[in-house]
């Protein structure tokens, strides 16, 4: 996935306001990128871009040569499971395979059976609120892997959950991408998060959201489980080099 020159203004009656300006970056295959910032920065809206629900004014996003638009296969996780209360939580993760018309008896197969490696199995039958915050993400998970997206965009997926869910919701989704070898990008408020879940973080300034600095993470670092990853002797280091670049940020802003 390649983003060129991405900026993007919002016009409003009273003012002009860039949000993004001159986002340029790629993300190979099978890697998994962070996207870091103070609030406001525009993460939230460049996510939304790569995901083709926005336009950008200038520049282009494109995966494999074609340009992303809102019909591209790509999955999408949010903060909200935004799971369906009236449907069992079969029906939630089919869904999707309905929506794009694929839905058949062996796509419905390969969905429970990411279900079963999720360890819901013998959830398929209830409904979302029967199921704890941590189970319901997983749920969200399956439903976005069900149609085979090409990449995988995570919008704050595990912030609103307890740090111990957390944590081992950071394990499963990055053991479940990994062995899939599937394209993802996160979005997160979380530095430790985003140094235990990638192998790169891309850190953006304040509006207009530009690259500040892209991170490479030491390859013993980003092959590690994200709960071992947080246990490495170099976890700190690397940690701190982001914190002050982000503080950094704060004293100009």
């Amino acid at each position: 996935m390649q983003l060129q020159d991405v900026s993007l203004g919002y016009l409003t009656k009273r003012e002009a306001t860039l949000a993004l300006e001159s986002i340029t970056f790629s993300v190979e295959d099978g890697e998994f990128l962070s996207i870091l910032g103070p609030s406001g920065c525009g993460k939230t809206t460049l996510l939304s871009i790569i995901a083709g629900l926005l336009t950008p004014t200038t520049g282009n996003v494109t995966l494999g040569n074609q340009t992303i638009t809102a019909t591209s296969n790509i999955g999408y996780m949010l903060q909200q499971d935004y799971l369906f209360p009236w449907r069992t939580i079969e029906d939630n993760i089919t869904l999707g395979l309905k929506i794009k018309g694929v839905y058949s008896e062996t796509t419905k197969a390969a969905a429970l059976n990411w279900l079963s490696q999720l360890g819901l199995a013998d959830k398929k039958d209830l409904f979302p609120n029967q199921l704890s915050g941590g189970m319901r993400q997983r749920v969200a998970l399956v439903r976005m892997l069900a149609t085979n997206p090409s990449m995988m965009l995570l919008d704050e997926p595990f912030s609103a959950l307890d740090y111990q869910t957390k944590l081992k919701l950071e394990d499963l989704v990055f053991q479940t991408l990994k062995k899939e070898k599937k394209t993802a990008v996160l979005v997160t408020h979380d530095i430790a998060e985003a140094i235990a879940m990638s192998d790169r973080v891309v850190l953006l300034s304040p509006r207009p959201g530009r690259i500040h600095h892209i991170f490479d993470i030491p390859n013993d670092i980003a092959k590690a489980l994200p709960f071992e990853a947080r246990q490495h002797k170099s976890f700190n280091d690397q940690f701190q080099m982001i914190w002050k670049e982000m503080e950094s940020l704060a004293s100009t802003s």
